[in-house]
């Protein structure tokens, strides 16, 4: 069986969207000196998130992960990917506010939710299975920090 070419490249696409999303939160992290952990915390977070992918498809090439991409297409990851390559150039810009950094964290990350981005992969294995959840739970988590400091952030 094995993949195919056009899963691959969406695989490589969700490598980079976390890479981006890890990148972007970084420039946060410099911009908002006051916020610096919690965007460094979600800076390092994506890039673990990015590292575990990458993992899951070597694994899958094992034959011990199975991906299946359901609706996700390679060019609504194209524009996805695009939209934050934008966003990560006007943050190395300075040109959000706090209000707005975050309005772009709580979209992102519930885009990813919604889109269940990672539960296109699945194993018989439970350790993959574990690491699967892993993934999926700390994005419902970004989701809950992120709103959690916007309630913070407007209560200053």
């Amino acid at each position: 069986m094995g993949i195919e070419p056009y899963q691959v490249k969406i695989i490589q696409q969700m490598i980079t969207q976390e890479k981006l999303l890890s990148k972007m939160y970084a420039l946060f992290a410099q911009q908002f000196p006051e916020y610096a952990e919690f965007w460094g915390k979600l800076s390092k977070e994506e890039e673990v998130h990015s590292k575990l992918i990458e993992k899951l498809w070597e694994v899958e090439k094992k034959g011990l992960v199975f991906f299946d991409e359901g609706r996700v297409k390679t060019y609504t990851l194209n524009l996805i990917i695009g939209q934050l390559e934008e966003l990560v150039q006007k943050a190395e810009k300075r040109v959000f506010d706090l209000p707005s950094a975050l309005a772009i964290a709580v979209d992102y990350e519930s885009g990813l939710i919604e889109k269940k981005i990672f539960t296109h992969f699945d194993s018989l294995n439970d350790k993959i299975k574990g690491k699967l959840k892993i993934l999926q739970d700390e994005t419902l988590k970004h989701v809950e920090r992120i709103r959690h400091m916007q309630k913070e952030a407007r209560a200053k």
